[in-house]
């Protein structure tokens, strides 16, 4: 690349005795590793610029088995924290537990931790390829750490949270507990007064109704039910307050635009330009709204939307009530960010874009605000409470009614009392283990980050919904999880049903097991130490540990049972109901639980690094979220046409790869209205998000994207509003590839 000077030839001879030094250190490497970094070498001396993308298939190689390694190190760590978070949240039920410290959980994970920390140290020292793994080995230690300690903290707060929420039932449990003990008395009186063990059912409900609403009546007075909230007539409220006409609400309510706001195709109607950008504004008329601009316009609608779900979910609905002042909070934040984003760009928004931002983040908010205020109220609204429990007290006035023993009455009262703890603790431990099976045995979720990648890819051509390639160009973890979603229902209730339902059952006989356990020993304590019926359900809940909670059960109107063995017999066939009852429940009952098996795997596969190329938008295909100083990369890249790249003053698509381009001499402009353009080969230089990228020219393309490309070359032209001709004509050799022909191809992605 430069003419020969005097020292050339000594510098070589210098360079080649440096070389053969250390190699006659070295134990030396495979012929096929030879063979595979003499081509990677010759590769990169065919592009002139090679030093920004010489690629080293053996060091990547090594990386992505250490990148799966990583994986199975951080599940192991989730699955152990997730099982102590499932020992810990029937204790918060009892009220064993008002704090739950960093310390102690770190104490609780220090075993698996220790392990995990072993097998790391184990893995950099013996495995074949240690001598390349040494570069990574202190940041993956670092990572791992990181990960543990925010395991801890994600944790905790979810547990602070629970405990802040039993505390705030409390009040309205001591109401409970008196209201509990005045109507089983009443029910008790009632029953023997009566004397109707030949009743029929109408005369029972009919005496039991005239009971109920006198004691409800008296529990109520002087008190205001919780009402439900209008979360649509507020949102229009607050719209109105904050000056938006109505107009202009109905019609974007009507339209339903909002809806699919970070998926549209252009922005374009959305805009006004300023009266100081009349270039800008004139080169938009005629070419269309910059697709760079139009991508960041939806990365901000991601953001607000993002930041204002958080914000909304730090408000402590579920155990203080909802106030209307958080949806206006909501729309004002939107509108802020819509101002700030607004000063740096040579154009506003129409109030349109405020209104459709603000309903897209509302609707995204909805369902949480609904579910927390619907907790609150069943928490704390006593007419909620009493409509809840007033069936299960007429079939105890009933029993004592039939004559019943109290022995009878308590055994049915504990069935239902620990039946919904036994039911919720089966569905969380079922959840932990489907999502561990996947992990261990479906193959889109046993590998790195790059085998997910292929799994997605696979199943978007399989299906042929251009929408949803859409959504995977633009928002690729947003893809990414509803295919999670929607193969966790497909194994559960389809593909592998009886796998999941075996380990469902299983774990029904494990937890009636310990109910029975725990029932034989409570008894022969208390028979032992001559205790009372309160001594017995204080063992019996003790018994259970920490998989399990009762509720509060109050004693004092069951102070005649003394014959233990009887009420062990009478739970014993309750027992055996609920145990018939579990065995048939439904596995989508599994995915209504605290655990469910979709969240735990969104939690694992998509905590990685997300960042999207800038020419092409493909993803960063590195499993680790923060990989500094590695920089962004992806195996394949694809034509830039398909993020919207186009000839600036024509409407040609890009049909080039980003792996073509930066070998070639051709040049780029980084921005929509950038007045400096950059070589290809020189892309690091024109700003961090492409010097963040290392691209390798090596002409690579993946028959993947020459296939999306002709089967949606209509929608794609109509969705950017742009034409693959000129430069950017379609080769005629790519039509003739098939879909088989594209998936077939993405082996290629995981065979370097």
């Amino acid at each position: 690349m430069a003419p020969p000077n005097p020292g050339y030839s000594e510098s070589v001879q210098e360079l080649k005795a440096v070389i053969l030094s250390k190699a006659s250190q070295s134990s030396g490497i495979l012929l096929s590793h030879f063979n595979a970094k003499i081509q990677d070498l010759w590769n990169a001396l065919m592009n002139e610029h090679f030093v920004f993308s010489f690629k080293n298939t053996q060091e990547i190689s090594v990386y992505r088995k250490l990148e799966e390694q990583y994986g199975n190190w951080t599940w192991a760590l989730r699955s152990e924290m997730l099982t102590i978070e499932n020992q810990l949240h029937p204790r918060i039920e009892k009220g064993q537990l008002d704090k739950v410290d960093k310390v102690y959980l770190e104490k609780q994970m220090s075993n698996k931790y220790t392990e995990i920390t072993k097998a790391i140290v184990a893995y950099f020292e013996d495995d074949k390829d240690k001598e390349m793994l040494v570069q990574w080995r202190g940041r993956f230690e670092t990572k791992i750490k990181e990960f543990h300690q925010e395991l801890i903290r994600g944790v905790k707060r979810k547990l602070d949270a629970h405990i802040q929420q039993n505390n705030a039932r409390k009040k309205l449990d001591n109401k409970k507990t008196e209201f509990e003990n005045n109507l089983l008395q009443k029910s008790k009186e009632l029953a023997h007064l009566l004397n109707c063990s030949d009743a029929d059912e109408e005369e029972l409900i009919a005496q039991f109704n005239t009971v109920w609403s006198h004691l409800v009546e008296d529990l109520t007075y002087n008190t205001n039910p919780i009402e439900n909230i209008d979360l649509q007539q507020d949102l229009l409220d607050v719209l109105d307050v904050l000056g938006i006409e109505c107009f202009l609400i109905n019609q974007s309510k009507q339209s339903q635009k909002y809806k699919r706001l970070s998926e549209a195709g252009g922005y374009s109607h959305y805009i006004t330009a300023k009266k100081s950008s009349g270039g800008f504004w004139k080169r938009t008329k005629s070419n269309g709204f910059p697709t760079q601009e139009q991508e960041k316009i939806r990365l901000f609608i991601n953001h607000v939307e993002q930041e204002c779900l958080e914000a909304m979910k730090s408000k402590p609905v579920a155990t203080r009530g909802y106030s209307s002042t958080y949806l206006q909070e909501l729309v004002k934040r939107v509108k802020q960010r819509v101002t700030e984003f607004e000063s740096g760009r040579k154009y506003t928004f129409k109030k349109e874009f405020t209104v459709d931002l603000s309903l897209y983040v509302f609707d995204r908010a909805e369902s949480w605000l609904l579910q927390s205020h619907k907790t609150y109220k069943d928490n704390n609204d006593v007419f909620s409470y009493l409509d809840s429990k007033k069936e299960e007290y007429y079939n105890i006035f009933r029993s004592f009614c039939k004559g019943s023993s109290s022995a009878v009455v308590f055994g049915e009262m504990m069935c239902k009392n620990f039946k919904v703890s036994a039911v919720e603790a089966v569905c969380n431990k079922t959840g932990v283990d489907i999502a561990e099976e996947m992990m261990c045995s479906f193959p889109a979720f046993s590998g790195n980050r790059l085998n997910l990648e292929k799994h997605v890819l696979a199943s978007l051509a399989e299906n042929e919904d251009f929408n949803r390639f859409i959504t995977y160009i633009q928002d690729p973890r947003k893809q990414v999880e509803a295919f999670i979603k929607e193969e966790v229902e497909k194994y559960m209730l389809a593909t592998q049903k009886g796998k999941a339902q075996n380990v469902l059952n299983k774990n029904v006989e494990d937890i009636t097991r310990l109910v029975s356990q725990a029932l034989f020993e409570a008894t022969e304590e208390v028979k032992k130490k001559k205790g009372d019926i309160e001594m017995w359900v204080e063992e019996f809940s003790s018994k259970l540990g920490p998989n399990l909670t009762l509720d509060t059960i109050s004693c004092q109107n069951f102070s005649d049972i003394n014959n233990f063995d009887f009420l062990k017999e009478e739970i014993e066939k309750g027992l055996k109901n609920i145990r018939r009852e579990m065995n048939s429940l439904s596995l989508n009952k599994v995915n209504e639980c605290r655990q469910k098996p979709e969240q735990i795997l969104i939690d694992q596969l998509c905590n990685c690094c997300w960042e999207r190329c800038p020419f092409c938008a493909a993803v960063c295909t590195n499993t680790l979220k923060d990989h500094s100083p590695d920089k962004h990369s992806v195996p394949f890249h694809r034509p830039s046409g398909v993020k919207g790249w186009h000839g600036r003053g024509t409407v040609d698509l890009v049909i080039d790869f980003c792996t073509t381009l930066v070998a070639s001499d051709r040049s780029f402009y980084p921005e929509h209205d950038s007045e400096q353009s950059f070589p290809y080969k020189q892309y690091p230089t024109a700003g961090e998000k492409y010097a963040s990228w290392s691209i390798t020219a090596d002409a690579s393309k993946l028959v993947y994207w020459k296939w999306f490309v002709c089967h949606f070359q209509k929608k794609l032209e109509d969705y950017h509003n742009l034409k693959f001709q000129g430069w950017g004509e379609i080769p005629q050799q790519w039509k003739y590839l098939s879909k088989n022909d594209a998936i077939e191809s993405l082996n290629e992605m995981c065979n370097l």
